[in-house]
């Protein structure tokens, strides 16, 4: 996980929600494992699983996977 100083806007989104990771996977229909590793590892995101994540968190979807955009597919 990265630094407080270099948190993304999805890491903090995500920690302002107070969502456990199985939580928001639960609602987004992920595993826990894929949901942790999308906070955190930047990992490659369907775009369609970043839209259903932004939906739970309540923030814009393009604000919130700025860093990840590259890494979306389609």
């Amino acid at each position: 996980m990265q630094t407080d100083t270099t948190k993304t806007e999805l890491q903090k989104a995500f920690e302002e929600s107070g969502l456990k990771y199985h939580e928001l996977a639960k609602r987004v229909g992920i595993s826990k494992s894929y949901c942790y590793k999308i906070i955190n590892w930047n990992l490659r995101v369907y775009y369609d699983v970043a839209v259903n994540i932004s939906k739970v968190l309540g923030k814009e979807t393009t604000i919130l996977f700025k860093e990840q955009e590259k890494n979306f597919k389609q």
